[in-house]
């Protein structure tokens, strides 16, 4: 059963900050407040809630939020009628709204038909959302986990002439076979001269002895995402490939050292960046150091040059320094770091040691 806890702690800040009452419509605050996923509208004020919702989730409605206390509204035909209704019999005169997710569209439609004035949230519920409650840090690190041992199942596939779609069909056939709900972003398994590519698409490319494998792959659980890099050589590895390797791994070591409650997102940053800057790969690391994790991949917080995020304890943090050599090949090696109330905890368990299949 939900406990409710992150509603009740959005409740009180609301409270705390003076609002009357939000309104949520983005489906992931909605899933963050009650763990629940439907096709629905949340009004919250302080001391109540209302759920929006039509026939098709109403049912399944009525379990989750059973002595939940919050007040079940199936709507037919449209939110709108039935939000006013409890607007004006509440005597709400102010709704709050999420800025950070609403469309131009959207908001103009609510303002015009809402029968009171509407404000702004400015990113309350997200800002929340970085700071993860224990059941939280749970499911990230059973989506982590199914990521290891589905990967740990793939190597002995990668064998000279399959492709990389190939590999990317076998993985995520794994990962649900190993208990994911879904993917945390569309699998990147990238092989040789398309290694140079961080974000690049899978495709027909055959892998070829020499080449270097880039895998970045995450899967959800309990809604949560899980996101971790790793970097193979297959068959052999050149000087090069080695040095621009532990290069990497030396400025990963760096980055997490760095990372801590009260640091900005540019020193975590900087940290990793100057060692890559300080070797012969200098300007060949083009990406933010990391990102928050959580109810989606990249939640908001960033360890990037130039950024004024400051991490706290509760975040969720990857930490994936790269070297990218434009058509030739690239490297990337990837973490989560949890910072705990006992410190920075690594969630990622699997080797990160140059390893050639």
């Amino acid at each position: 059963m939900a406990s409710f806890e992150k509603l009740r702690n959005f409740q009180s800040r609301l409270k705390r900050d003076g609002v009357e009452a939000a309104l949520v419509t983005s489906s992931t605050n909605l899933f963050y407040l009650t763990d629940f996923f439907a096709g629905a509208v949340l009004l919250v004020t302080p001391a109540r809630s209302w759920y929006f919702t039509d026939f098709r989730t109403i049912e399944a409605a009525r379990r989750h939020f059973a002595d939940s206390g919050v007040c079940l509204e199936m709507a037919q035909d449209g939110f709108i009628p039935y939000i006013r209704e409890v607007v004006l019999r509440q005597g709400i005169s102010r709704v709050a709204m999420e800025n950070h997710t609403l469309t131009v569209a959207d908001a103009d439609r609510w303002k015009a038909q809402l029968p009171v004035p509407v404000t702004w949230l400015d990113g309350c519920i997200e800002t929340l959302r970085q700071v993860k409650f224990p059941q939280e840090v749970a499911c990230t690190v059973r989506a982590q986990r199914i990521v290891e041992r589905s990967l740990r199942e793939l190597l002995p596939l990668i064998k000279p002439g399959v492709s990389e779609q190939d590999l990317v069909a076998e993985l995520v056939y794994r990962f649900y076979k190993n208990g994911a709900e879904g993917l945390a972003f569309p699998v990147i398994i990238l092989s040789g001269e398309n290694t140079s590519l961080p974000h690049g698409f899978p495709g027909g490319r055959k892998i070829q002895n020499g080449d270097f494998i880039t895998m970045d792959i995450g899967v959800k659980v309990g809604g949560y995402c899980s996101d971790m890099t790793r970097t193979f050589a297959l068959g052999r590895v050149g000087d090069e490939m080695k040095r621009a390797y532990n290069t990497v791994l030396q400025a990963q070591t760096a980055g997490i050292a760095a990372i801590a409650p009260g640091k900005s997102g540019h020193e975590v940053d900087a940290a990793g960046r100057d060692v890559i800057d300080g070797s012969e790969f200098a300007g060949a690391f083009g990406h933010g150091l990391g990102h928050s994790v959580g109810l989606v991949c990249h939640d908001g917080l960033r360890a990037a040059q130039g950024s004024r995020d400051v991490f706290q304890q509760g975040n969720i943090v990857t930490v994936e320094p790269g070297i990218y050599l434009e058509g030739r090949f690239g490297v990337r090696i990837e973490d989560m770091v949890w910072l705990s109330p006992e410190g920075t905890k690594n969630l990622t368990e699997f080797p990160k040691e140059l390893t050639v299949l």
